[in-house]
């Protein structure tokens, strides 16, 4: 049974540019301070202050070296970026149609098959925004996170990376619990011994003793305690009559091995770059943008396509609904409720489709091409206004530019706006008459 997923969204939370900032300063600090808490782990162990089982230090390497791969990464896309990245915009109306399917077979026979097409209230009333425009627009569902940017991987491998820690955690601390024990049953042993060192044979065996009392037994009891208390999970495993029984689970305890000198220093560092690095997934998922996984071993695949918002797409979305608000919203209200009344169920082929009627579709389709009619108006005026080529030529704005063009209309909305305020600001200054107090 296979799992393959394709969103287009801005997460669970909306961040401004500043916001995103943060996050990835933040992601950076708990990164690095995770690394330099994995490098002491293995410090620690070359001088023996910890004693790590063999796959652990292979997995902290293996860790250290994915860190490393994408900070180096995340730099290179500070320092250098990629302006040659291509970008669509579109626009959302008052409602986001989601298709979906779910289909079920048993024994390699379709037993059921549903097609449902959601309507979406969007709060907004109406959403301009760049989409990433991907190399092949026919790929499936599951081959869509091969078509991410290699940041769009990063969250997933900060997850797989705190599952990998956590399994480690606990393994260590399962090793620190058994080690506890065996230095229990070592001190036990050591007592036992010690007191069976305490006991004196008697002077006289045969007078004091009695025939009930053998040297060469007695000899070979203290032998087996001195040897026991160096190695305390030997063959030996007698009951002794009033004294601690040797009878001890030996398999068990086969592979603990030395901790080193200070067994406490390895799960505690290992449980601080646990915390860490769950920190960092969620800086990383809140800073995250168009992203996803793949785990083609078990047919599982999700991809989110992110919804760029920046001062441009806000500026263009201000004019649509100072120039035609009211209109789309009550356009809005009409088709919310056209929705809820006109829902209905077909089947035809073995199919189950959950969809509104046409005629409230082609309503939901007029909407979407009338909204991309004004964005087209807006868009071509400010396009014309920041680059003079688009001018001369007599011919329309296209909506595919580059990350370049995107920051240089970015620039130019930030500049428009800011003036829009402060003329706001003077004119409702004028508009303050001179008062004077009298007392």
């Amino acid at each position: 049974m296979a799992y393959a997923k394709t969103s287009i969204g801005r997460g669970c939370c909306k961040v401004s540019k500043e916001q995103k900032e943060i996050s990835k300063l933040a992601s950076f600090c708990f990164v690095l301070t995770e690394i330099l808490v994995l490098v002491a782990v293995l410090i620690l162990n070359g001088n023996d202050v910890v004693n790590v089982s063999p796959p652990i230090p292979a997995i902290i390497i293996i860790i250290l070296s994915i860190h490393v791969l994408m900070q180096l990464w995340e730099l290179k896309v500070l320092v250098k970026p990629d302006f040659g990245e291509k970008f669509s915009l579109t626009v959302q109306g008052s409602h986001e149609r989601k298709k979906s399917r779910h289909r079920r077979t048993m024994f390699g026979v379709t037993v059921s098959d549903e097609v449902r097409v959601d309507y979406d209230r969007n709060c907004e009333g109406i959403l301009v925004y760049f989409r990433k425009v991907t190399s092949s627009s026919d790929t499936g569902p599951g081959c869509q996170p091969f078509l991410l940017p290699f940041r769009g991987w990063f969250t997933f491998f900060h997850v797989l990376i705190a599952l990998t820690l956590m399994i480690c955690t606990i393994s260590i601390y399962i090793d620190y619990d058994d080690y506890n024990r065996l230095q229990d049953y070592k001190k036990l042993l050591a007592e036992s011994h010690s007191e069976a060192t305490q006991t004196v044979p008697p002077e006289n065996p045969e007078v004091d003793g009695g025939d009930n009392f053998d040297a060469a037994m007695y000899g070979e009891l203290l032998d087996a305690f001195a040897h026991n208390v160096d190695n305390p999970f030997s063959n030996f495993g007698e009951q002794i009559s009033d004294g601690p029984s040797l009878d001890v689970d030996r398999e068990a305890f086969e592979p603990v091995s030395e901790l080193g000198t200070h067994p406490l220093v390895l799960p505690i560092l290992l449980c601080v770059s646990l915390i860490l690095q769950i920190t960092a997934v969620v800086s990383s998922y809140y800073q995250a943008e168009d992203c996803g996984f793949c785990l083609p071993l078990f047919c599982i695949g999700y991809t989110r396509w992110f919804k760029h918002t920046n001062a441009y797409t806000d500026m263009i979305q201000q004019n649509i609904q100072a120039k035609h608000g009211q209109r789309l919203q009550l356009e809005g209200e009409q088709l919310e409720l056209a929705i809820r009344r006109n829902t209905q169920q077909t089947q035809g082929n073995g199919v189950t489709y959950h969809d509104v009627e046409p005629q409230t579709a082609k309503r939901y389709e007029d909407q979407i091409f009338l909204l991309h009619l004004l964005m087209a108006q807006e868009h071509d005026r400010a396009c014309k206004e920041v680059f003079p080529e688009h001018s001369i030529q007599n011919k329309g704005v296209s909506f595919i530019l580059t990350a370049e063009e995107i920051e240089t209309l970015n620039i130019h909305a930030e500049q428009a706006m800011e003036t829009a305020d402060v003329n706001n600001d003077d004119t409702a200054t004028e508009l303050v008459p001179n008062s004077t107090v009298t007392v």
